[in-house]
């Protein structure tokens, strides 16, 4: 039975070890800072420092002690600039952290009126948290005052942090035995981005219709990978059938068919598919088209960094007696993210030039046909489970369709820029 305790403990590299209260000591000093706490989940990272203490992997008092330590070195690091710069920082950054005029003016009266409300019930504020302490410093609240009620909120706000994310994985602890870990932590995420996906649309109106299928995607995507791991891990359904499909597929092998699998699986090979990515991203390059070249590189070479680490991670032996010989593990099958990830651009860049019907369900219908084709070649010659080509369509399915949400915020964060540029001259 696949133990996420075990796994995470084993990682490569002792991030959630001592690492871990590093990262944890810096996210809360960070949570503090003006620009930096308006960007960076400080909070989530206190949360989740809770949550991994429920599954023994940190120790609960020290990341109670690590958070509040950070929380109030932070608000002294702000208090400093802003008894140092004033309100010159304000004027010069203040839109960098979205700290307009009208803003502005109502954090100062809560600061300089009610200055203990402020650095102890402002924490518990996403906006407020990241500024009362530098504002408290550009009105120069007097620094005992000001350190007083800094660790009054400082320590009341990091701990109940910690235990809320506690009390989140006491109920993960509870909910993963129906649901499993792996899958319910893919479902944790599912929801995550659904809720960051509308508050960033209700706050920016970044997306289109259009989106709402790549976020669609993307969830089924996370699900699908999820399922396949806890299946393999916990010897369950999917690995089952990958036995019984692995010991059965020979009924079907023929000779032409065994050189068809063999032409297909190395013409549509993850070095030639990333190679002809490559030279599409040069094309574009000097096209000056820098959405679709940034797109194509970052989706290809980044897919196949990504199932690397996966492989590495997960580290599945590959079946034996394949008609071709590979090494090396199996689990997600590179070849199937990268088909997935460069037949779905070919679709996704150039669908919307044919405007014949009929041509346009041909070319949908031939790219797909190859990209299953593709998958369909490496359980057939026995290089890969069926398991392991879900996992490589639905982690490339993952990470182009999050690539296209996350240039969508990009290309709105800049026009929005630009417009301002253009108001202010």
């Amino acid at each position: 039975m696949f133990n996420l305790n075990d796994f995470l403990l084993n990682l490569p590299l002792p991030l959630l070890d001592h690492w871990g209260y590093i990262i944890i000591f810096i996210a809360a000093i960070a949570e503090a800072l003006p620009i930096l706490g308006t960007f960076i989940p400080g909070h989530t990272i206190i949360i989740l420092g809770g949550f991994l203490a429920k599954l023994g992997i940190l120790r609960l008092e020290a990341v109670m002690v690590v958070a509040a330590v950070g929380v109030v070195i932070g608000d002294l690091l702000a208090y400093y600039i802003g008894r140092k710069f004033g309100y010159d920082f304000v004027i010069r950054y203040g839109k960098y952290f979205f700290l307009n005029e009208k803003k502005y003016r109502k954090t100062k009266e809560m600061v300089s009126e009610h200055t203990g409300k402020a650095l102890i019930i402002g924490r518990f504020s996403p906006f407020s948290r990241a500024l009362v302490a530098f504002l408290a410093g550009i009105y120069k609240i007097k620094f005992t005052k000001f350190i007083f009620y800094s660790i009054i909120g400082g320590v009341s706000w990091s701990t109940i942090s910690v235990l809320l994310g506690y009390i989140v994985g006491e109920g993960f602890q509870g909910a993963a035995k129906y649901f499993g870990r792996i899958v319910l932590a893919a479902i944790i995420l599912i929801i995550l981005i659904f809720f960051g996906y509308r508050a960033l649309n209700k706050r920016k109106q970044v997306f289109v219709k259009k989106h709402s299928l790549f976020l669609a995607l993307n969830a089924a995507s996370i699900y699908i990978f999820s399922k396949m791991a806890e299946d393999y891990f916990d010897k369950e359904s999917t690995y089952r059938f990958d036995l019984w499909f692995n010991e059965n597929i020979i009924l079907i092998w023929r000779p032409w068919l065994n050189k068809l699998m063999v032409l297909i699986t190395n013409i549509f090979s993850p070095e030639v598919l990333l190679a002809a990515a490559m030279l599409a991203t040069i094309y574009f390059l000097i096209k000056k088209n820098w959405y679709k070249a940034a797109l194509i590189f970052l989706s290809s070479a980044g897919g196949l960094f990504l199932g690397a680490i996966f492989k590495y991670l997960i580290g599945r032996l590959r079946p034996s007696g394949g008609l071709i010989l590979e090494s090396g593990l199996s689990f997600p099958s590179q070849h199937s993210l990268m088909a997935l990830i460069f037949f779905s651009l070919v679709m996704f860049l150039f669908n919307e030039k044919i405007k014949n019907k009929l041509l346009k369900g041909l070319f949908i219908f031939s790219n797909l046909f190859l990209m299953l084709s593709v998958g369909f070649s490496r359980i057939y010659l026995r290089a890969h489970w069926f398991s392991d080509v879900m996992a490589g369509f639905a982690l490339g399915l993952f990470w182009l369709t999050c690539l296209i949400l996350i240039f969508a915020i990009a290309i709105k964060l800049f026009k929005d820029k630009k417009y301002d540029r253009q108001q202010q001259a």
